[in-house]
């Protein structure tokens, strides 16, 4: 049996094929077990493939996602959700591509609707915990000096998967970061999920420099472009009382793959996270049976 796949970048910049975060999309994945959808995703060993189970009428540009790490199963990712709707919506065929996609995944039903260049996700609205490590805890996990670290306003952020949301107090330090494994599995675990952390500083009124750790094997990794954090930032935001606000979030420069996130507060409160998703190639792989 053949596997189609497609292959993505997503949070691109505009001009510069290389940026952006990787993502393969097998859109016809229904007959395949938990265990082979991980296989899969160990195979190709980007942060995250997806794997779509089944879809709607066309015209609905309705979907089942599932999204795998080369390690588990995320109840929710955000590079992802914006790749996966662009196959989604390509589906359609003589129908015509809709402006509109929902893909139904562990964490729930998200809406994801077309902008120029790319997609926007509505994130469900976050839900805050308390951190409880102290600012010397958090430093030493992320590697920089402690006096870097803005502890009051560390939080655990959920708006579909749960991450630490650590502000720094300048760029500098988001770039000086130097994470320790064994720290951030006693300090920056959420239960049943391996350690994740958002570290980020504003580096302007309307922008913001952000790196995402997680750990895989006992080994410190980082995220080109983590729209689930950016959509915890957002609802970290909306703790704070803010509303009405545009920002432009660049990550991924560290690790050579510069990507640009658009987060949106609107007046209600509700939190948009969109970027460019570009296509770069497909192929199908062969499956034994």
């Amino acid at each position: 049996m053949d596997l189609r796949f497609d292959l993505l970048n997503v949070f691109s910049i505009e001009g510069r094929p290389f940026s952006g975060n990787p993502l393969c999309v097998f859109p016809d994945a229904g007959t395949l077990s938990d265990a082979e959808m991980l296989a899969w995703a160990r195979q190709f060993n980007l942060s995250e493939s997806t794997f779509v189970t089944s879809t709607g009428n066309g015209a609905t540009g309705e979907a089942a996602v599932r999204i795998f790490t080369p390690g588990h199963e995320m109840p929710f990712a955000g590079h992802p959700t914006l790749g996966t709707a662009e196959v989604v919506a390509s589906l359609n065929g003589s129908d015509g591509e809709p402006d509109l996609v929902h893909l139904t995944m562990p964490a729930g039903r998200i809406r994801v609707t077309r902008i120029d260049g790319g997609w926007r996700l509505t994130a469900r609205p976050a839900t805050l915990r308390e951190v409880t490590p102290s600012a010397t805890d958090l430093a030493a996990a992320l590697g920089v000096d402690v006096a870097r670290v803005v502890r009051s306003d560390a939080s655990w952020v959920d708006a579909g998967v749960e991450q630490l949301v650590v502000r720094l107090d300048d760029v500098e330090a988001v770039r000086a970061c130097d994470p320790d494994a064994h720290l951030m599995a006693e300090h920056m675990t959420s239960p049943g999920t391996p350690p994740h952390v958002y570290a980020w500083a504003w580096s302007g009124p309307r922008s913001i420099d952000a790196r995402l750790f997680y750990t895989q094997d006992r080994a410190v990794l980082e995220d080109p472009a983590t729209g689930s954090a950016c959509a915890n930032l957002g609802g970290w935001l909306v703790a704070q009382g803010v509303r009405d606000v545009s920002v432009e979030v660049s990550q991924g420069a560290a690790v050579g793959r510069p990507s640009r996130l658009l987060l949106d507060v609107d007046e209600q409160g509700g939190v948009h996270v969109g970027g460019r998703v570009e296509r770069v190639g497909n192929g199908t792989c062969w499956v034994g049976a």
